[in-house]
């Protein structure tokens, strides 16, 4: 997992990269340490100067104290759980299945508007992984900055419909 370090700037891995990565060393894939580091390369993109202010000082800052124990958050989280409520659960499974259902019957609409596209075919399982994405603001992304939030949301959407747009025009040339 380590790869997804080249997600954060440059500076940010000359001062962090090397304790980071030491800390992901020996360890399998996790998916939420990949959203994590992820999420938290988002954030640092978007408050550079909370993260990257750190790095110049000599002394260790308060903000170079405060990114370490973000860094460190994932750690955490992965031996005691993300600190989820019991509505927090709730709320995940509410989205979940209130956005599969929703997208599902638009999916429905569209396929009855163009039966047998392949391209409208293929994004059939697409309410399944929006609402996945969606729910994750409950918890995976519990915590995050809402405009991490929507970038992972609105990226990982993106991401997933090209895919499954792909796969679509392939099987229609096929």
């Amino acid at each position: 997992m380590t790869w997804l370090l080249r997600l954060y700037p440059g500076a940010w891995r000359r001062r962090y990269g090397a304790e980071v990565a030491a800390m992901l060393a020996g360890r399998g894939f996790s998916l939420r340490t990949s959203i994590d580091l992820i999420a938290g390369a988002i954030d640092v993109w978007l408050h550079p100067s909370l993260t990257l202010a750190a790095a110049s000082a000599a002394a260790p800052s308060s903000q170079e104290r405060n990114m370490l124990r973000r860094i460190l958050r994932f750690e955490c989280a992965a031996a005691y759980g993300p600190g989820l409520a019991k509505e927090d659960t709730w709320k995940a499974a509410a989205s979940m299945i209130g956005s599969c259902l929703g997208l599902t019957l638009v999916w429905m609409a569209v396929h009855a508007r163009f039966p047998h596209h392949p391209v409208v075919e293929s994004l059939g399982l697409m309410p399944f992984f929006i609402g996945l994405l969606l729910s994750a603001r409950y918890t995976y992304l519990k915590g995050r900055s809402a405009a991490v939030q929507a970038i992972f949301i609105a990226g990982g959407t993106l991401l997933f419909a090209a895919f499954f747009i792909a796969i679509g025009l392939i099987a229609d040339r096929l």
